[in-house]
């Protein structure tokens, strides 16, 4: 009884065969009027050191302030250990509006590894100017921004505006058969109120 109750709540909650929804293991917003430029040309970008909890890249989304040039915007992200690439966008993307998000999407070179820490660089194409806004206060702990030729320079902690977005592994119905069919309804339970919040009512 309580293994069938369990798989209906597993269902419920959305552990099927379905995949998760998007997760974001980056997510720093613009602070007051941080923002800031390279006019160097050609120039390496910005980067951002960002410690991964996805299992794929779907997107990186920039706060840009650059939309009267031609030159479009290109994103990679590199292993930060082998400098190998996991993810990047194959078609460059012009910026609609100045001061606002712009979202970059990214196709799959290498399956990125949770817990790994890798660089987002974001450039222009033929390494035109870029403006950008950033956090000074070191909002994020796992990593910071690296810029060079900037003005204003950026504090040592700053981080780049910017979203790092992607999806989790699915699961399988393997993984709820392993589950359900453990040792006893005792491992039921507490993976029901352990992983779900879920607790039993009655028998």
């Amino acid at each position: 009884m309580r293994q069938a109750a369990l798989i209906a709540v597993l269902l419920a909650t959305g552990f099927s065969t379905s995949t998760l929804a998007i997760s974001k293991s980056y997510d720093v917003v613009p602070y007051g009027n941080c923002v800031a430029e390279i006019v160097t040309v050609p120039n390496g970008g910005v980067t951002q050191f960002v410690r991964n909890t996805l299992d794929s890249l779907v997107t990186a989304s920039v706060w840009v302030g650059d939309t009267l040039s031609s030159q479009t915007y290109i994103v990679w992200v590199y292993d930060s250990v082998t400098g190998l690439p996991v993810a990047h966008n194959t078609n460059p993307v012009h910026a609609p509006q100045c001061w606002a998000w712009l979202n970059i999407p990214l196709s799959k070179d290498a399956k990125p590894v949770r817990g790994r820490t890798y660089k987002v660089v974001v450039t222009r194409s033929l390494g035109g100017g870029i403006s950008f806004a950033y956090d000074p206060r070191n909002p994020y702990t796992f990593g910071k921004a690296v810029v060079s030729n900037s003005g204003p320079s950026l504090p040592d902690g700053s981080d780049l505006a910017l979203r790092v977005e992607g999806l989790h592994d699915t699961i399988g119905s393997d993984w709820l058969s392993v589950q359900v069919h453990s040792s006893g309804p005792e491992n039921a339970l507490a993976l029901a109120k352990d992983e779900l919040g879920v607790t039993w009512v009655g028998a």
